[in-house]
């Protein structure tokens, strides 16, 4: 498979895996949807060979979002419908953050080999991101721009925090 297409298939993954997260509470079937997501994307990195050397990001960015999101509810930056959840985090953005880790080299590596594109694309993107499901009705921003700077600098750490990791855990060459 040529890179541009798998590329394209990894992103398209990405957009189904984020839509069947962010309006899990909007479908018929709110508790399932997010598990959709997670399958979906983890068979697409199971079948490409990737999910082992995903593992640390899956985890890493299982922690910053808990605790990232969890943060953000707490000091009132943000609030989110009810959903189950843990510490004000709602499943379906944990399972979303577990999402974004498998796929985060296929989808962002380009920001991931550059320190300045790690933190500013990952703010940027991050806010726009929350930003969108607000405008989905999901989330709520509880002060607009505090709650963006506390949401761009949640994600301005996992960015420091994940190019880290991918510097730490190199790509395998294909031999």
């Amino acid at each position: 498979m040529s890179s541009k297409f798998s590329f394209v298939i990894d992103l398209l993954v990405f957009q189904i895996a984020w839509f069947l997260c962010v309006l899990a509470i909007k479908t018929p079937f709110p508790e399932i949807s997010p598990f959709i997501a997670l399958a979906l994307v983890f068979t697409r990195a199971i079948q490409a060979g990737r999910f082992r050397i995903g593992v640390p990001f899956i985890f890493s960015s299982l922690i910053i979002g808990i605790i990232g999101d969890a943060s953000l509810v707490q000091l009132k930056l943000l609030q989110f419908q009810p959903y189950p959840n843990i510490f004000g985090s709602p499943l379906w953005m944990i399972t979303l953050w577990a999402c974004f880790g498998i796929m985060l080299r296929p989808v962002f590596n380009w920001f991931l080999d550059h320190c300045w594109r790690s933190i500013l694309g990952f703010s940027i993107g991050g806010v726009v991101a929350y930003w969108s499901g607000q405008k989905l009705g999901v989330l709520e921003f509880s002060n607009s721009w505090f709650s963006a700077l506390g949401i761009a600098g949640e994600w301005a750490i996992a960015g420091i925090v994940l190019r880290f990791l991918h510097l730490k855990f190199p790509i395998p060459s294909k031999e």
